[in-house]
């Protein structure tokens, strides 16, 4: 009758109201963050194998790279034009076929080679690092958007919380102050009536017997 009588029953409160969308907020942030967060995962674990490798053992990684090497076009070119201008040189000054022609001719060659070799290095590497900086800025990205969804569910419980806790407040709050109008009316009750007996007329135990129209509210008679 009080519960009547002062409010309360039903979920009217902030937080119930708010729920339907609330509850939507991990499914919509997981759907807008979780592909940036996989690949993020899956571009560090790559990054960290590569950067392992380059630390542990750079001749190994060095040899990776260069086991594809072939001679270049360029270099082939160069070459046949070293060894005919070697070659019309040696014969000029009298050596063409001695030791010393083949060793000219040989570091001619191999300084040829090794330009050729460390324009493909160049190459490859520059190659090598814009695919690690694109890697790491697909990581990036997933760190970036791990930290949105935290937030975004940090503050979704942080709210929730808020509002239960002022719901709680408000819930203590209205039931101090309707059990103070409660205790307010029957006071006033009490002092309408004239007094109060403990006992019925015939001297038995009868429970409260109030006068005028607070023993009627009551049940007195």
């Amino acid at each position: 009758m009080l519960s009547k009588l002062f409010g309360g029953g039903g979920d009217n409160s902030p937080s119930g109201a708010a729920q339907p969308y609330t509850s939507q907020i991990p499914g919509v942030a997981h759907e807008g963050y979780d592909r940036s967060i996989g690949r993020g995962r899956t571009a560090d674990a790559g990054l960290d194998n590569e950067y392992t490798s380059m630390m542990n053992d750079p001749q190994a990684f060095m040899n990776h790279i260069m086991e594809n090497y072939k001679p270049s076009e360029g270099y082939q070119t160069q070459k046949n034009e070293l060894m005919n201008t070697m070659g019309n040189t040696s014969a000029a000054g009298g050596i063409a076929g001695t030791p010393m022609d083949q060793q000219n001719q040989a570091q001619g060659v191999q300084g040829l080679l090794s330009k050729d070799m460390q324009e493909y290095l160049a190459n490859i590497m520059g190659i090598h690092d814009k695919g690690v900086a694109g890697e790491q800025g697909v990581s990036d990205r997933g760190y970036d958007a791990q930290g949105r969804l935290t937030d975004t569910l940090g503050n979704s419980l942080n709210q929730q919380g808020g509002m239960a806790f002022q719901e709680q407040q408000q819930q203590n709050k209205d039931a101090n102050e309707r059990q103070n109008s409660m205790w307010s009316i029957f006071g006033k009750a009490l002092g309408a009536g004239g007094g109060f007996a403990l006992g019925g007329p015939d001297g038995a135990s009868a429970g409260y017997k109030l006068g005028g129209g607070a023993g009627n509210l009551f049940g007195g008679k």
